[in-house]
């Protein structure tokens, strides 16, 4: 990712790409010997590069906080959905809340999972939620708090899921919900608005830079902020579809294709093409 090597041949143009700062702002949600690796070759890499490619504006601007002298070196090249066909469905009377990514304390799921408890509990009628993603780290047992909340019969964790049957949840879902502590990008963000299927996202990240117009923000240290912005997406029809009115023309503003151009002349050296 950005562990560049601290020799390389004379004139060799370098570009590293750093997909987030976790380790500064939110050290403590990574593995110890991930985060001590990350503090050791990071430095080292934006010293030795001569082009630094991040993946959203927001990284663009941890990357200047953290390491100012470096901000001459950035170029944006964000990511994009990596699923390919989907088509944006109807919202019918089983559509559901999904979560997507991997089960590990960066991703606030305990929280979310609260949240959800509590609104649950002020709207009967709340739709059910889906969780898939892998087990990662940091001893979560997610099954066993979902058991403590009473909510076994409306909350369905999935584990791990092969890309089409991840397209088909997105194309059957009522929203997607991300509100993680932190995110360099958030993949399953755009991954969702290309079904047309809104987000909630957490504020001050690069969530809601992707989300746009077509996310509904919350604070992730709240439960209430979180449970709130459950119940609106629940109840207030206009809100909800205005959020899904944009979400695939938002998701239409990354593209593979055009990362790849635009990284391919970063890495050589066109000065005229790397800025657009």
């Amino acid at each position: 990712r950005h562990q560049l090597p601290l020799a390389l041949p004379a004139g060799m143009r370098k570009v590293v790409t750093v997909n987030d700062m976790v380790w500064k702002a939110f050290g403590d949600t990574m593995r110890f010997p991930g985060r001590q690796i990350e503090a050791f070759f990071m430095p080292r890499a934006l010293a030795a590069a001569d082009r630094i490619a991040v993946i959203s504006e927001f990284t663009a601007g941890e990357v200047r906080k953290y390491y100012p002298q470096y901000a001459e070196k950035l170029i944006v090249v964000p990511c994009a959905s990596v699923l390919q066909g989907m088509t944006a469905g109807r919202v019918h009377d089983n559509a559901c809340f999904l979560f997507v990514g991997t089960l590990e304390p960066r991703k606030n799921l305990p929280r979310l999972l609260r949240a959800y408890a509590r609104f649950v509990r002020s709207y009967p009628a709340a739709r059910e939620l889906k969780i898939a993603g892998a087990r990662g780290w940091g001893g979560q047992d997610i099954a066993a708090l979902v058991d403590k909340l009473g909510l076994q019969a409306r909350i369905e964790i999935l584990g791990a899921v092969e890309e089409d049957r991840l397209a088909r949840l997105y194309s059957e879902a009522y929203a997607l919900l991300m509100p993680s502590l932190y995110e360099g990008f958030g993949l399953p963000v755009v991954e969702a608005l290309s079904a047309g299927v809104p987000a909630l996202v957490s504020r001050d990240s690069a969530m809601s830079e992707v989300a746009g117009l077509a996310g509904l923000v919350v604070d992730p240290l709240s439960e209430q902020s979180i449970a709130d912005a459950l119940h609106r997406l629940s109840t207030d029809p206009r809100l909800y579809e205005s959020l899904a009115g944009q979400a695939i023309e938002q998701s239409r503003r990354y593209d593979w294709d055009r990362s790849a151009v635009k990284m391919f002349a970063t890495i050589m050296g066109d000065a005229g093409s790397w800025r657009t």
